[in-house]
Protein backbone atom coordinates (compact mmCIF):
# COMPACT_ATOMS: atom_id res chain seq x y z
CA UNK A 1 0.00 0.00 0.00
CA UNK A 2 1.32 3.45 -0.89
CA UNK A 3 0.16 6.73 0.57
CA UNK A 4 0.11 10.03 -1.23
CA UNK A 5 -0.72 13.42 0.31
CA UNK A 6 -1.77 15.85 -2.41
CA UNK A 7 -1.83 19.03 -0.39
CA UNK A 8 -4.34 20.25 2.13
CA UNK A 9 -7.59 18.38 2.12
CA UNK A 10 -7.02 15.11 0.29
CA UNK A 11 -4.97 11.94 0.77
CA UNK A 12 -4.92 8.81 -1.39
CA UNK A 13 -3.71 5.35 -0.35
CA UNK A 14 -3.66 2.61 -2.97
CA UNK A 15 -3.98 -1.11 -2.36
CA UNK A 16 -2.93 -3.88 -4.68
CA UNK A 17 -5.50 -5.19 -7.13
CA UNK A 18 -7.68 -7.82 -5.56
CA UNK A 19 -9.33 -10.70 -7.41
CA UNK A 20 -12.24 -10.57 -4.95
CA UNK A 21 -15.20 -8.45 -5.98
CA UNK A 22 -16.42 -6.32 -3.10
CA UNK A 23 -19.99 -5.17 -2.67
CA UNK A 24 -20.29 -1.44 -3.08
CA UNK A 25 -22.23 1.46 -1.59
CA UNK A 26 -22.59 3.54 -4.76
CA UNK A 27 -21.67 3.24 -8.43
CA UNK A 28 -19.97 6.41 -9.66
CA UNK A 29 -19.76 5.08 -13.23
CA UNK A 30 -19.63 1.57 -14.76
CA UNK A 31 -15.89 1.23 -14.01
CA UNK A 32 -15.74 3.15 -10.70
CA UNK A 33 -17.48 2.15 -7.49
CA UNK A 34 -17.56 3.58 -4.00
CA UNK A 35 -17.11 0.48 -1.85
CA UNK A 36 -17.45 2.07 1.59
CA UNK A 37 -17.36 5.43 3.31
CA UNK A 38 -17.20 6.91 6.79
CA UNK A 39 -17.14 10.42 8.23
CA UNK A 40 -14.25 10.91 10.66
CA UNK A 41 -15.17 13.68 13.13
CA UNK A 42 -11.62 13.83 14.55
CA UNK A 43 -10.10 14.55 11.12
CA UNK A 44 -13.18 16.47 9.88
CA UNK A 45 -13.55 14.60 6.63
CA UNK A 46 -14.69 11.56 4.68
CA UNK A 47 -12.79 8.30 4.41
CA UNK A 48 -13.76 6.82 1.03
CA UNK A 49 -12.82 3.46 -0.47
CA UNK A 50 -13.05 3.20 -4.25
CA UNK A 51 -12.72 0.20 -6.54
CA UNK A 52 -11.85 0.84 -10.19
CA UNK A 53 -11.56 -1.51 -13.15
CA UNK A 54 -8.89 0.72 -14.67
CA UNK A 55 -7.04 3.92 -13.81
CA UNK A 56 -9.61 6.70 -13.66
CA UNK A 57 -9.67 10.45 -12.96
CA UNK A 58 -12.27 11.37 -10.34
CA UNK A 59 -13.49 14.77 -9.19
CA UNK A 60 -14.51 15.16 -5.54
CA UNK A 61 -16.40 18.33 -4.62
CA UNK A 62 -17.21 19.61 -1.16
CA UNK A 63 -20.99 19.97 -1.07
CA UNK A 64 -22.07 22.58 1.44
CA UNK A 65 -25.36 24.01 2.64
CA UNK A 66 -25.96 27.07 0.55
CA UNK A 67 -27.52 30.22 1.87
CA UNK A 68 -28.56 33.14 -0.26
CA UNK A 69 -25.65 34.98 -1.86
CA UNK A 70 -22.32 33.97 -3.33
CA UNK A 71 -19.69 31.64 -1.94
CA UNK A 72 -17.06 29.08 -2.78
CA UNK A 73 -16.01 25.55 -1.92
CA UNK A 74 -13.21 23.08 -2.55
CA UNK A 75 -12.87 20.75 -5.49
CA UNK A 76 -10.27 18.00 -5.95
CA UNK A 77 -9.38 16.11 -9.10
CA UNK A 78 -7.26 13.00 -8.68
CA UNK A 79 -6.36 9.88 -10.63
CA UNK A 80 -7.35 6.62 -8.98
CA UNK A 81 -5.20 3.64 -9.98
CA UNK A 82 -6.74 0.33 -10.99
CA UNK A 83 -7.87 -1.67 -7.99
CA UNK A 84 -8.87 -0.46 -4.55
CA UNK A 85 -7.95 3.01 -3.29
CA UNK A 86 -8.57 4.67 0.07
CA UNK A 87 -9.17 8.41 -0.16
CA UNK A 88 -9.53 10.95 2.64
CA UNK A 89 -11.24 14.25 1.78
CA UNK A 90 -11.32 17.05 4.37
CA UNK A 91 -14.86 18.42 4.54
CA UNK A 92 -15.74 20.11 7.84
CA UNK A 93 -19.35 20.01 8.97
CA UNK A 94 -21.34 23.15 8.28
CA UNK A 95 -24.71 23.48 9.88
CA UNK A 96 -24.17 20.03 11.38
CA UNK A 97 -23.72 18.26 8.06
CA UNK A 98 -21.08 17.46 5.47
CA UNK A 99 -21.24 15.97 1.98
CA UNK A 100 -19.01 15.19 -0.99
CA UNK A 101 -20.06 14.73 -4.60
CA UNK A 102 -18.15 12.40 -6.93
CA UNK A 103 -17.96 12.61 -10.72
CA UNK A 104 -15.91 11.05 -13.50
CA UNK A 105 -15.89 11.80 -17.23
CA UNK A 106 -18.17 8.79 -17.77
CA UNK A 107 -20.67 9.92 -15.09
CA UNK A 108 -20.74 13.42 -16.58
CA UNK A 109 -21.47 11.90 -20.02
CA UNK A 110 -24.45 10.19 -18.34
CA UNK A 111 -25.48 13.54 -16.73
CA UNK A 112 -25.19 12.17 -13.22
CA UNK A 113 -23.11 12.37 -10.06
CA UNK A 114 -22.87 10.40 -6.82
CA UNK A 115 -22.59 11.71 -3.30
CA UNK A 116 -22.10 10.77 0.33
CA UNK A 117 -23.55 12.81 3.16
CA UNK A 118 -23.65 12.76 6.93
CA UNK A 119 -27.26 13.92 6.74
CA UNK A 120 -28.76 16.26 9.27
CA UNK A 121 -27.54 15.89 12.81
CA UNK A 122 -29.30 16.73 16.03
CA UNK A 123 -27.73 18.70 18.87
CA UNK A 124 -25.86 16.75 21.56
CA UNK A 125 -28.41 17.68 24.18
CA UNK A 126 -31.52 15.75 25.25
CA UNK A 127 -34.91 16.87 23.99
CA UNK A 128 -36.86 19.17 26.29
CA UNK A 129 -39.45 17.28 28.34
CA UNK A 130 -43.17 17.97 28.34
CA UNK A 131 -43.07 18.74 32.08
CA UNK A 132 -40.36 21.33 31.53
CA UNK A 133 -42.41 22.99 28.77
CA UNK A 134 -45.42 23.14 31.11
CA UNK A 135 -43.28 24.68 33.84
CA UNK A 136 -41.90 27.32 31.45
CA UNK A 137 -45.42 28.23 30.31
CA UNK A 138 -46.62 28.46 33.93
CA UNK A 139 -43.70 30.64 35.02
CA UNK A 140 -44.17 32.89 31.98
CA UNK A 141 -47.90 33.23 32.70
CA UNK A 142 -47.31 34.07 36.39
CA UNK A 143 -44.65 36.61 35.45
CA UNK A 144 -46.91 38.24 32.88
CA UNK A 145 -49.82 38.47 35.33
CA UNK A 146 -47.52 39.94 37.99
CA UNK A 147 -46.14 42.54 35.59
CA UNK A 148 -49.65 43.47 34.41
CA UNK A 149 -50.88 43.95 38.01
CA UNK A 150 -47.88 46.15 38.80
CA UNK A 151 -48.49 48.34 35.73
CA UNK A 152 -52.21 48.70 36.55
CA UNK A 153 -51.48 49.59 40.22
CA UNK A 154 -48.88 52.12 39.11
CA UNK A 155 -51.36 53.82 36.77
CA UNK A 156 -54.10 53.87 39.43
CA UNK A 157 -51.73 55.46 41.93
CA UNK A 158 -50.73 58.05 39.32
CA UNK A 159 -54.41 58.83 38.61
CA UNK A 160 -55.24 59.13 42.32
CA UNK A 161 -52.29 61.47 42.80
CA UNK A 162 -53.42 63.58 39.83
CA UNK A 163 -56.95 63.87 41.29
CA UNK A 164 -55.56 64.85 44.69
CA UNK A 165 -53.58 67.67 43.10
CA UNK A 166 -56.64 68.93 41.24
CA UNK A 167 -58.79 69.00 44.41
Amino acid sequence: MTAQDDGAGIEISTNTTSEETESYAQEVDPQTRLVSWNYNDNREGFELRFETDRSKRITLTEAVQFSEGAGSGRIYQERLPEGTSDVFVKVPRRGGQAAVTMTTAASIEQNRFSYVSTGETTPDRPAISYERVQMLIFVTAVGTVGATIRVIRGRREDEEETWRRLL
